[in-house]
Formats: structure tokens, sequence, C-alpha cells
């Protein structure tokens, strides 16, 4: 049986993807592209963030399920702001000790859903071996210990000393080391200044190891992030960013007899986890969420919640989530936000209906899950209202999107992953959310939004024993991979 290998493109886009190769600048791309099953139009999770698309990668199902809601949100009943790691000064603010263990430990041994298996866990009790690395989300049966480095062991007050649990073979960059094969060669990948092994050339390094070592995984997971840096910075240079990870690729190609041989002994699939929209130069193209809340008072940064505060933001890039701290105060704050036509959508839970504002408008819909219609995933839903606001069309009773891809099951599963109270706005293109030291793009790439630009990946399977099944979904990666090791679902 061939062994799978699953490479996480950090922001590779289906146009770039082509151009790319068309431009003769991505030979390995090329090589997998023209012996694989290519789909340009598979669809992402929301919020189009890592986070909670790595959880749903591993999980396959929704944030509803798997609930984690997004790279920042905040748990009213501990009141805590949760953030993966998002920018350098809320990072500062919130405590570099708490994001840490948010990112290295409570992702997940705490918010990951035990109701909902990963694929190295499934994997491994059917007596497989799998593998991860450099992936956020990794949960699995075998506890691993973490090595921090000196200096970031003093920054965090030495605190970080608990074990995370992953697969048999696992690597988060320096952190997490495979105890089965011999110390990969210093090199400066494994710096701080490249995020202690957290980039592209160490996963290869890592990558290349375990299968010289004669221990491949049944199955493995690798991670490459370095695409979705350079993207935030400079948009314009995309094709040659990807250039740069085809590279990689090809080193990994490079490392057996022959390139054909690869295929001979693996599955290869490549993915992206979101897009990336081009955010414009001027300040307008910031939609300053205090200005939008001034007559509210906001939670600053770092501080306690207090009764006298009105809304928590947690500011993912292209949509946010607000948190009123009273539910009196909701459809107040949805007012505020709504005149503003920058914001595409604002959306908001009553019951178990969701309710969707047009930006700048009044114009309202409403949907909730079983009825008479269903999305091309056949999943059965009613609507209400101007379908319009979410470019929604019908064709008999199924229900056909196009601006905002699986709207309706992503949207389900942002508001459904918390039982706070919450809104969610997502910006228009060309526009990102400021807020609080948040970080922002202007003039570079950004994402996060529901709208198809940040939500629309490639997917290329090649060497697979059968076609992936389309419409294509990132969270049906999963039960394509168990099915080709021959892994029976319940």
């Amino acid at each position: 049986m061939k062994k799978v290998i699953l490479f996480l493109i950090d922001s590779m886009m289906p146009d770039v993807l082509e151009r790319c190769i068309a431009a003769k600048k991505a030979p390995a791309m090329q090589f997998l592209m023209e012996r694989g099953q290519y789909i340009p139009d598979c669809v992402t999770v929301f919020p189009t963030m890592t986070a909670s698309i790595d959880c749903s990668l591993i999980t396959g199902v929704y944030p509803d399920e798997h609930k984690v809601p997004g790279l920042v949100w905040y748990d009213p009943a501990k009141g805590k702001m949760y953030n993966y790691i998002n920018g350098a000064i809320p990072v500062k603010k919130l405590g570099i000790t708490h994001c840490a263990t948010n990112v290295l430990f409570d992702l997940n041994e705490r918010h990951l859903s035990k109701d909902v298996p990963t694929i190295h866990e499934i994997l491994e009790e059917n007596k497989l071996v799998s593998g991860s690395i450099n992936v956020i989300a990794h949960r699995g049966h075998k506890q691993h210990q973490v090595h921090i480095p000196p200096l970031l062991d003093a920054l965090t007050a030495f605190q970080l000393r608990e074990k995370v649990s992953g697969p048999t073979i696992m690597s988060l960059g320096t952190l997490v080391r495979p105890p089965i094969f011999r110390p990969i060669t210093w090199n400066m990948a494994q710096t701080l200044s490249e995020g202690y092994g957290i980039n592209d050339t160490y996963a290869i390094d890592v990558l290349i190891e375990v299968i010289r070592s004669g221990n491949q995984p049944d199955f493995t997971l690798v991670y490459l992030p370095e695409n979705d840096h350079k993207l935030h910075k400079s948009p314009l240079d995309a094709i040659s960013h990807l250039a740069d990870v085809d590279k990689q690729l090809v080193r990994f190609l490079d490392s057996f007899d022959s390139w054909e041989q690869v295929l001979e002994r693996n599955v290869c699939i490549l993915i992206s986890d979101h897009g990336q929209t081009l955010i414009g130069e001027s300040e307008d193209h910031n939609i300053r969420l205090d200005s939008l809340l001034s007559r509210f008072s906001i939670q600053p940064l770092g501080a306690q919640v207090t009764p006298q505060m009105d809304v928590v933001i947690c500011n993912n890039e292209r949509m946010s989530y607000l948190y009123p701290t009273d539910e009196s105060k909701l459809l107040p704050i949805v007012e505020a936000v709504s005149v503003d036509e920058r914001i595409d959508l604002i959306a908001w839970r009553e019951d178990s209906q969701i309710v969707v504002r047009r930006g700048g408008t009044d114009r309202l819909m409403r949907f909730w899950r079983g009825g008479p219609y269903r999305d091309v995933y056949g999943r059965r839903w009613s609507v209400e209202g101007e379908l319009a606001v979410l470019d929604v069309a019908t064709d008999g009773e199924l229900l056909l999107f196009d601006t905002f891809p699986d709207a309706f099951s992503r949207l389900y599963g942002a508001f459904f992953s918390q039982t706070a109270p919450v809104i969610v706005v997502s910006a228009a293109i060309g526009y990102e959310f400021l807020s609080e030291c948040a970080p922002t793009h202007l003039g570079g790439g950004s994402h996060g939004s529901l709208h198809k630009q940040d939500s629309i990946i490639p997917l290329l399977v090649v060497g697979a024993a059968q076609r992936f099944p389309t419409p294509a979904r990132l969270v049906d990666v999963k039960d394509f991979i168990l099915q080709e090791l021959g892994v029976k679902q319940p």
C-alpha cells in the first residue's frame, strides 16, 4: 500500500499556481499537475484563518463540531481572549506566556473537541503510523516533550513544561523533534529569526530525513508556511513566492532515485488553507472598528473584562468577532457597524437561526438547518428574506453560491463553534479590519473573510487509487485519505 503525504501550502491560490506553472517556474508542481487530478475550486472553512482551518483539515468537520472558532477568539465564561500568535503587539499585550500556551498546549489539549477524532488518532487506532510536521493542530495519542529554546524559556518565565499530544512521528520546528532519527544538521532555518524551524526549509529537511530513516509514516501532513508570510508583505510577487515553495518540493522529489519513484511509493496531495486578498494602500482601506463603535466601551487588550465594557473585539484580519458583554447590546452594535459599505456582511445568531445583513444597507436574510432547500453537498436548509444578501440563487430546491462559497455551512460552523452571543463582520474586497494593535497589511495581502477570494483553494491529488469527489471541500480531505489507506469509517 502506498504512503500518503499531504503538503499544506499556506495561502496557495489556484490562479497563482496556474500562472507559476505557465511561466515555467514550478517544475515540481508541473510534474505533479501533469500526473494528477487538479481541482481549482476547493472550498475551505470560515474564518479563513490557519487555526480553525487546520483543525478542520485533521478532523474533517466544520468549527461547529471541532470548537476552534478562529485564530483569535474570546470565551466569556472564562473571561479570556485566545490568540494563537497573531501580531507581535497583541501577543505582547496579552502576554507571550499566555499566547504561547494557547498555541502550544491549549489548542490541541483543551480547545479542540474530544468528541471529534483526528486523522492521526483514527489511523493509529487502526494500527497505522501517522506523522505531522510543523502543523499547529496535531492531536494524537502519543505524548511528546517540548524543548523550549533558552530565550523563549526565559521570556515565558520557564512555565512551558507541559507535554503535547501528537502522532507517533511529530515535528514542531525545533520544539518537538522525532526521536527515531539523527538530528537534522544545524542550519539557519532552526534559529529564532526563522521561527525555530517553523519554515519550509526545515519542514522538508525533516520529511526527507524521516523517509531516509526507513520510518516513513503511512500518512504524513507537512505544513509549508512561508508563502503566506511573503504574500502579506508583497502580494504582487506571488508567482515568485510560490516558485520558492516549488524549490523545496524539488528538494523532496530529488531525494528519491527518480521523481517517478516518488509516485510509485506515495500518494502526494497538495492543498492550501486559504487565499489572500490585496488590501488597498490608503488608510481608508483599514476599517477602524474603534471609530464605528465609538459610542461603546471597547475592552482593552490584556485588561480584565469588567461590566463597564460593552464589547470585546477579536480581530481576524478580514473578519472579526464582536462579543457584546451583555446580549442587550448585540443589536445596537449591529446597527453601529452596518452603516459601513466597506463591510460585506454583518451576521449574528438568533436561537437556531443565523441572520445576515449587507453592509451599508438594511437588507436582511436568515437561514437555519433543515428544510426544503439543499446545497450541492447535500445539506438541507430553510431561508427567509433577500437571498441576494449572500449572493445565493436557487434552481428548484438546489441552493447555488457564488461570491460566498458554501456560505451557509461555513457561517453556521463559525457561530455554533461557540455558545456566547457574537457578531461576525466580514470585509469587502480590498479592505481589512483595524482594532487595537492588530496587524495591518495596507498595500499587502490579507485573509479571513467569507469572500471567495479568501475561500477558494487549489487541491492536487497525485498517485491515488480513486478520484477525489467534486465539488470539493477541505473538510472532505480526511475521509479521502482514510479511504486511500483502507481505513473504514463508521
